[in-house]
Formats: structure tokens, C-alpha cells, sequence
């Protein structure tokens, strides 16, 4: 009763407060409260529960006042904070504490309503609208607002248009010349998202298609927990929510443009065909992850391990043959492709990135996958000093936080294998965006993270259970809320305040856009995505070589004025600036004339 009141009143504080425009984060938010209120506010909500607590005889809304309480003090909190995993930690311990306190009796909380799997299904639909909607404009207005960049978003633009027009992944972006990105990334995925390309031919097109592959990741989830917890729609919604409310999904929308981002919608269906042990569809969608990427091939053996794995083999049993066969051609899939895969990447370009392993390669080594496992296998302290570094562990943090740890009470060690690519695609690599949980590295770790909790939730008491949904869904929106709030907020006020600026530099662009095709235009990161249509766009700095010079280039004025080597670009090759608009300079060669 007491830590209800006090979180009640701390509460009304923290609104009065932000009324007020004060912030908790300096101590002058203290001097501001009025403590008769304080004291007023908790006394009432104290009588208030002692009387209900008398009338109903339980502690029915004792519980429920404390956990309601503390959720709108959280929410208040993060509303007023930046994102930071520490201080989400600390907003975790004490919803953990109240949570165990609450599901310790059967009294403490009231039972909830039944719902029937139609409202579900009904719940799913509008998440994913509510998400598409969201994410989607959010995107735009990025890209709008020239937040977004050429790595990634411009260079995938700029393919799709050449895609459209040839039938070929032309980029002159992603190297600075002219090359298929089949020969940096192999993802015939692409091909299969073309129709909708060409119906609307757009940079808006790709993000909205983003966002909703993302989004219909809810429908595979409400499918995988109807299999596991079938006997409860409550758990179907719950899981349903923390799926579309980790703090991951709306970063990865908010990320440019990825092939990764196609990942989690295909492994979850993968995963819903595996539970019903359906050959046919767990092989398209295996396919279909595998189409994703080169390096897809991990996601598809993790799932193949996990099935071969889960139970003991029996060939004498039909359906366990089934299973066990299903399990081997999907390893002889997933390795048949890497090799494919990796073969025409090297046909196209320079090869698969093994450099983002280059801390595993031995000084005397021939510095490829073969000093990798070498590594692996004869010095497993050092692999594990690189994969658990404070980044790294940090990274964990986010990761599972979200899931209430729940992972980690999984007694099945075939289980574990999902967590396998997480170690390989996240951990090993020393390349800071692997593990940087915005970023497509992460698309399909987690959610083999996200199955792994799941599994681990159906073999637990159902009071268990029920709290660490409640954990988990809470947590997630309360992680999300700071990340993706700020970003919101800076998008929306860049447009505000500078719409007449940006539709001048919009109308500079669009007649640099209609300049004849031969003509050449380098450009920093946040024009080259605005210059998609164009088959010749070249991006400063050229990470992959020396920049050349091309009739125009763009930047913008505190780049010239701060970037040493784009001075000296400037100077070395003639440039003169032809025109300044607002946060735009345009150069042109003075021999272009």
C-alpha cells in the first residue's frame, strides 16, 4: 500500500512537472515541488486502497494500484529521458520486484477477461497497420528531411531504378563505379520486391515496403504462439506485443533501406512451418531466407540444427524421419547456397567482406575463413575476450532486456543453437555496427532470440509466464519510447522550421535530376540518395579508392568548410561554387564549361 501511494504520488509530481517545464534530470526539479500536494496525493491514494482492499477483502487492487502506478511513473520517466540502457536497467528492477511480489498469490492481481483467437487475429491486423502507418511516415519525412543517407538508402534507390530500367542491379554508388551489387551482396530477394517497385518507382515505395515486412512479422508471431500456447489468446496478444514493440523494429525502419529487413517476417514463418513440421512451406520459406543474403545460410542451419536437435532421432518413426530428412536437406541447402552465393559475388566484385573478421586472422595466416576457425578451435579464451567486451555486453543488454531475460531459462540445449548466429554474425566481428542493435546486422539474431523465448515461455508456470509477458511488454515500450521518440520529434521539427529551405534545396535537386544522363555529379551522403534516378552519381569520400573529379559536386557548406579532404578535393581539381541554397552548395568544374 505504501509503495502504491508513493508511486502515485510521485506521479502526480512528475506531471506537474512536466506542466511546469521542468525536467527530473536536475536537482532545481526538487525546489519546484509542492509538498502539501505530494503528501496530499499519497494520503488519498493510501485511503482509497485500504478501502478497497476492505470492501473487496483481497489484495486485488492493491496489486493492481502498484503495478498501474509504477507503469505511468515509468512512462513519464522515459518520456522525459534519453535512451540509455543503464537507466533502463534501473526502471527494470523495480517493476521485477513488484511483478514477483504480484504473481507470488493468485489474490493479488484480478483475472482477466477472456478473449476469444478471433480478437487476435483482429489485435494482429491493427499492430501492423498502427506500425506500418507509423514507421512508414516516419521514414519518409527522414528522407524528406535529408537525414537519410546514400549508405544505405541512396545506393539501394539508385539499383532499383536501374533494376526498373535495365533488369539489372546497377549502382555506380556502392564502389564508386559502375557494378552489380551482386558482386558486394548476393540477394535475389530484390527481384521479388521489383513489381511493387515498378508500380510506384519511388524512394518512398522501398521504405513503406520496409516498414511493412517488418510490421507483418506480427502475423508470423500470433501463428507460432496460437501453435505453442494455443489454450490461451491472451498469451497469443501478449506475444504479439512484444513482438511489434521491441525497440529494434522501429530502429531497423528508421535505418535506410536493407535486405536484412526482409529477414524476420521469412524466419518466422520458417519457424511457424518447423513447430508444424510441414516439409513443403518450411523449404519455400528456407529458400526465401536464403535469397535474403549470402551469409542467410547461418539462419537456415540454426533452424535445421534446432529441429534435428529438439528431440531424440527415431528413423523407425515415419514422422521423425520426416523431421530428421527435412533437418538435412535444409543444412544441404544452406550450404549449397553459401557456395553458389559466395561464388558470384566473386564473379561480380572482390569476394564476400571476410574483413569483418579480421581480428581472428592469424599474423602468418592467409587471412580468410580458414584462420577463423582456426582461431576457434585452438584459443577459445581469446573468442571469448572478443565476443564479450563492454560493447559487446551492452549490446547483450538491449538484446534480451526486451525479452525479460527469459531466454536464459531454457533447460533444452538443442534451444541454444538459435543463438548461434547472434555469436558468429554479432559477437565475433569486432565491425561496431554488427552489434549496434539499429542496424540490419541484427534483423535476424534477434529474432532467433525472439524464438528462443518463446520455446522457453511454453515449458513455464503459467503465473511465470504471465509475468514475464507483462515484464517484457512493458520493457519494451518503455525502451522504445526515448529511442524512437527523440527521432520522431527531430524529424517533424526539421520540417517545421525549415520546410521553405528544404523545398529550395528539393528544387535544385530536381533540376539536377534533369540534366542530361551523361553528365557525371559526385555528392556527400545526403544528396547522392536524392540523385537515384541519375546512372551516374559518385559519392565523397570514395571509401573504396581515390575520388575523382566529376562535373558537379555536391555538399554542404560546413563540410567544405570543416573536411580537410574535401577541401583539398576543391582546390586539387578546380572547383568554383555555382550555387548556395540554404544548406546546399553546388561546385562545378571550372574545365566543364
Amino acid at each position: 500500500m505504501a509503495a502504491a501511494s508513493l508511486f502515485t504520488a510521485l506521479t502526480a509530481m512528475m506531471m506537474q512537472g512536466i506542466a511546469a517545464g521542468e525536467t527530473f534530470r536536475v536537482l532545481s526539479y526538487v525546489e519546484a515541488i509542492r509538498f502539501p500536494l505530494f503528501f496530499a496525493v499519497g494520503a488519498a491514494c493510501a485511503g482509497l486502497l485500504l478501502t478497497l482492499t476492505y470492501v473487496w477483502g483481497s489484495k486485488k487492487p492493491l496489486g493492481t494500484a502498484l503495478l498501474l502506478s509504477y507503469l505511468l511513473f515509468a512512462f513519464l520517466v522515459v518520456c522525459d529521458s534519453d535512451s540509455n540502457i543503464f537507466f533502463s536497467l534501473g526502471l527494470a528492477l523495480p517493476l521485477f520486484l513488484i511483478l514477483r511480489w504480484v504473481m507470488a498469490s493468485d489474490d493479488r492481481l484480478p483475472k482477466s477477461r477472456p478473449i476469444k483467437f478471433d480478437f487476435t487475429l483482429a489485435f494482429a491486423i491493427g499492430l501492423f497497420i498502427c506500425f506500418t502507418a507509423l514507421l512508414s511516415y516516419y521514414a519518409i519525412l527522414r528522407y524528406r528531411t535529408y537525414y537519410a543517407t546514400t549508405f544505405d538508402l541512396g545506393l539501394f534507390a539508385q539499383m532499383f531504378e536501374q533494376l526498373r530500367r535495365t533488369g539489372h542491379a546497377w549502382t555506380t554508388m556502392e564502389r564508386n563505379q559502375l557494378l552489380t551489387h551482386f558482386g558486394v551482396h548476393c540477394s535475389p530477394i530484390y527481384y521479388l520486391l521489383l513489381p511493387f517497385y515498378m508500380l510506384v518507382p519511388r524512394v518512398e515505395t522501398l521504405l513503406v515496403l520496409q516498414a511493412a515486412a517488418v510490421g507483418a512479422g506480427v502475423f508470423a508471431v500470433r501463428a507460432i504462439a496460437r501453435q505453442l500456447f494455443g489454450h490461451s489468446p491472451r498469451i497469443v496478444a501478449a506475444a504479439c506485443l512484444m513482438y511489434i514493440c521491441n525497440p529494434a523494429l522501429g530502429q531497423w525502419c528508421l535505418w535506410d533501406f536493407h535486405e536484412n529487413k526482409f529477414l524476420p517476417v521469412l524466419l518466422l514463418w520458417a519457424f511457424y512451418f518447423l513447430l508444424r513440421n510441414k516439409t513443403a512451406p518450411l523449404l519455400l520459406f528456407s529458400a526465401l531466407v536464403l535469397m535474403v543474403k549470402e551469409d542467410a545460410a547461418i539462419y537456415v542451419c540454426a533452424l535445421a540444427l534446432y529441429h534435428l536437435m529438439q528431440r531424440p532421432w527415431s528413423w523407425s518413426i515415419k514422422k521423425e524421419r520426416k523431421r530428421i530428412l527435412t533437418g538435412i536437406a535444409m543444412v544441404a541447402m544452406s550450404v549449397v547456397w553459401f557456395v553458389i552465393a559466395i561464388s558470384i559475388v566473386r564473379h561480380f566484385g572482390n569476394g564476400v567482406m571476410v574483413d569483418r573478421l579480421r581480428n581472428y586472422f592469424l599474423p602468418n595466416g592467409d587471412q580468410s575463413f580458414m584462420d577463423v576457425i582456426k582461431v576457434c578451435l585452438f584459443d577459445l579464451a581469446y573468442v571469448i575476450k572478443e565476443c564479450f567486451s563492454h560493447e559487446k555486453v551492452i549490446f547483450l543488454l538491449w538484446v534480451f532486456l526486451p525479452f525479460g531475460f527469459v531466454p536464459f531459462l531454457q533447460k533444452k540445449g538443442a534451444a541454444w543453437l538459435l543463438l548461434v548466429p547472434m555469436l558468429v554474425i554479432n559477437l565475433m566481428p569486432n565491425y561496431g555496427y554488427q552489434y549496434a542493435l539499429g542496424y540490419q546486422y541484427t534483423c535476424g539474431s534477434l529474432i532467433l532470440a525472439l524464438l528462443l523465448a518463446l520455446v522457453t515461455l511454453k515449458n513455464l508456470r503459467p503465473n511465470l509466464r504471465r509475468g514475464i509477458l507483462i515484464f517484457s511488454v512493458a520493457m519494451s515500450i518503455l525502451i522504445t519510447i526515448p529511442i524512437l521518440g527523440g527521432r520522431f520529434q527531430r524529424y517533424s521539427d526539421t520540417m517545421r522550421i525549415n520546410k521553405v529551405r528544404i523545398a529550395a534545396v528539393d528544387q535544385i535537386m530536381s533540376e539536377l535530376n534533369d540534366l542530361p544522363p551523361e553528365v557525371e555529379i559526385t555528392a556527400t551522403t545526403w544528396f547522392g540518395v536524392h540523385l537515384y534516378q541519375r546512372s551516374n552519381v559518385y559519392m565523397f569520400p570514395n571509401y573504396h579508392g581515390e575520388s575523382r573529379p566529376t562535373e558537379y559536386l555536391l555538399t554542404k557548406p560546413e563540410e567544405a568548410e570543416d573536411n580537410e579532404a574535401l577541401q583539398a578535393f576543391i582546390l586539387e581539381h578546380g572547383y568554383i561554387l555555382e550555387r548556395e541554397t540554404a544548406f546546399l552548395q553546388v561546385y562545378r568544374l571550372i574545365s566543364a564549361d
